[in-house]
């Protein structure tokens, strides 16, 4: 889109904090690799695809993640909800058994908010132990 997504000094301590706190120990738990679909979005390109206005990709604290296997995506939801520090996490979109993807924001006071994104509402959500 020619938009410059250069990140400032602020949203790469961001970043850092949220590959350091989540993403590598979800990594490590998990033992495989997972992929980012969409980090940081400096707000011009986040407007562009369509994100909220107050999204956390602006600030550099949340990531869109992803694995090959739907089962495993339930998994890794259930692995980040049990047992890291979280903002905010979604299910995203998918059916009942499995996300299309998962968001996980991360920042320094978590209000640990555990939603489902159905693609029309947003509502509370509590995975099952998996």
């Amino acid at each position: 889109m020619g938009i410059d997504n250069t990140p400032t000094s602020e949203v790469i301590a961001n970043l850092t904090e949220l590959v350091e706190r989540v993403l590598d120990p979800l990594r490590e738990k998990y033992g495989h690799p997972i992929m980012v679909s969409s980090g940081y979005r400096c707000p011009r390109l986040n407007k562009a695809v369509g994100g909220a206005v107050n999204s956390q990709h602006t600030t550099g604290e949340a990531a869109d993640i992803y694995v090959g296997r739907p089962k495993e995506l339930a998994e890794l939801f259930s692995l980040i909800y049990y047992t890291l520090p979280y903002d905010q996490l979604i299910w995203e979109r998918g059916t009942d058994e499995a996300p299309a993807w998962i968001h996980v924001s991360y920042r320094r006071e978590p209000r640990y908010q555990c939603l489902r994104y159905d693609g029309n509402k947003y509502y509370p959500y509590k995975p099952t132990l998996r």
